[in-house]
This record gives C-alpha cells, structure tokens and sequence, in this order.
C-alpha cells in the first residue's frame, strides 16, 4: 500500500480520497476516534467566592473554545487548537430531540443526489433539488428544512495549544498529536475553513502538507444571542511522514464503516417490496368501458 501511496502524492488521486478537490460522524460502535467541537452558544462559567466571601461567576472557557473528548471518553478543553487535516466528507444531519439521536446520510464527497440516512429515507425527508421559491414552500416544508444541517465532517490530528478541564486546571497527556473527527454546520465557519484549504492548495500542497490554527470569533444572530465561530490561519508547512500514508487508509476505512452502519440502518427501516400476481394486477387495472 505504500508504494501505491507514494505514487498517488504527486497526483490529485490522494486529494481526491481524502476528499480534498482541487477545483472546487459518530459511529455507534466498532473503531473510535476523538470528537472536536466547539463552544458555539455559551462560554463554561464556575462559581467563586470572592475577596467578600460572596459568589460570583468566573468564566472559565470563553465561547469559541473547543472541546475535545477523546477515545476514552475524557473531556478536555483548549481555547485554540492546531490541525492538520487528512480527509473531508459532507452530510445532512438532523438531531431527534424526542430520541436524543442524530439521524445521518451516508457521508459523500458532495452532497448530490439521494443520500441514504438512518430515518430509511433519503436527505433526511429534504428536498434534493434546489428550492427557487422558499416563500412558496409550506411550513412544514421549510420546519425540515431548517432541521436538516449541511454538515462537513473533518478527519485529521489535533494538538490542544493549552489543555485544561472545566475548571480550568492544566491537564497532562494532550501534548502530542491526537486522531480526531469534527463536524462542522455553521456556514461562517466552514468559509473559513473553505478559504484556508485553497491557501494551501494554492501552495500546491495537500492539507497533511500544512498545520491549520483555529481560534474563534463571536458573531450576532438576527435574535440579538451571540454564537461563536471557526476562525482559520495558515500555520506551518510540515513533512509528510510514512506514518501520514497509513493514516489516510485509516480514516478512509473509519469513513467507510460509518456508511456502512448508515446503510444497514436505511435498509432495515425500508418496506420490502410487495409481490402482485399479475393476473390480480390485470383485474385491477381493467375497466369495463362505459356504453354511449
């Protein structure tokens, strides 16, 4: 596979696995990797007593931080992080608050055409084509589509710039490079994201090729809250390894899996189709015709 590997690193082949095109999620079970997420609506708050002796609340991660829970399932934090990105895929997601489940389609390089989900429908029950009229469109219509997300779903490694836990103490053990997945839906951050990745291009390099710095910012929604952003910077140009190589099969083999499970969901959620014997099928589609 290295040889193969090797030879695909000059080509677009590799950009093109990874997901990565130059012209342009969580699993149940079986092989785990970390989640990345970010603090998009609120900042972790602790209670303190102050010099008086009262209570007040301290802000202890400002909104924009990013969490990242691990393999094991430990929490950690970081203001920023450092990634290097391997492979990119895109889904619709929607969360059941009713079942507390995401329901997902298949993950694809682009989101075109009928994507399998976990519902045993396509898109999420959305309309696959583009809709020119949104005022023409019944409630219910736009109320699931306001619910069903573009998601890009990001493989790649992460380094915490500053690990601490939710009281804000340092925590040990996160200073090297860590495997993770991240899933991406506010449009504003995956601009930002969009707009680093062809800097790198533009290097002719492939994403592995180039550290991605992220911090934050907070915009304001047209309800007045703050939400916090993805804010991408070029960082530093770094070496492939052969290590890298094996990598990329590795999430690329994740990837497949959680299709996998996506499609054994939609296949077992699907009516079988109903045989109609023919001669019944004749009498029902037979009229008499009508005398004049």
């Amino acid at each position: 596979m290295s040889n193969e590997l090797s030879t695909m690193m000059a080509g677009s082949d590799l950009a093109a696995a990874m997901g990565f095109n130059v012209d342009n999620t969580e699993i149940p079970s079986g092989p785990k990797l970390a989640r990345l997420s970010q603090l998009v609506m609120a900042p972790i708050m602790k209670e303190v007593v102050d010099e008086e002796g009262d209570l007040e609340e301290k802000v202890v991660l400002p909104q924009g931080s990013y969490k990242l829970v691990d393999a094991d399932g430990n929490t950690v934090y970081s203001k920023s992080v450092t990634i290097r990105l391997f492979a990119q895929r895109q889904q619709w997601t929607q969360y059941d608050t009713g079942s507390n489940f995401m329901h997902k389609t298949v993950m694809a390089t682009v989101l075109k055409g009928d994507l399998k989900d976990t519902k045993g429908t396509f898109n999420l029950g959305r309309p696959n084509k583009y809709v020119k009229d949104w005022e023409a469109l019944d409630d219910d219509t736009k109320t699931l589509m306001r619910s069903v997300r573009n998601t890009k779903v990001l493989f790649g490694k992460v380094q915490l710039n500053k690990a601490i836990d939710d009281n804000g103490v340092a925590v040990e053990g996160y200073d090297s490079e860590i495997d993770f997945t991240m899933g991406v839906t506010s449009p504003d951050s995956k601009r930002a994201l969009d707009e680093v990745l062809k800097d790198i291009v533009a290097k002719r390099l492939l994403p592995i090729e180039h550290t991605i710095k992220l911090t934050s910012q907070k915009n304001t929604g047209k309800n007045g809250n703050k939400f916090a952003v993805v804010v991408a910077n070029l960082g530093t140009k770094t070496k492939m390894v052969q290590e890298d190589h094996a990598t990329v099969q590795a999430f690329v083999d994740y990837i497949d899996y959680g299709n996998d499970y996506i499609l054994s969901k939609w296949k077992s959620l699907r009516k079988p189709d109903v045989a109609i014997d023919p001669s019944t099928l004749d009498a029902i589609v037979q009229v008499e015709e009508i005398p004049f």
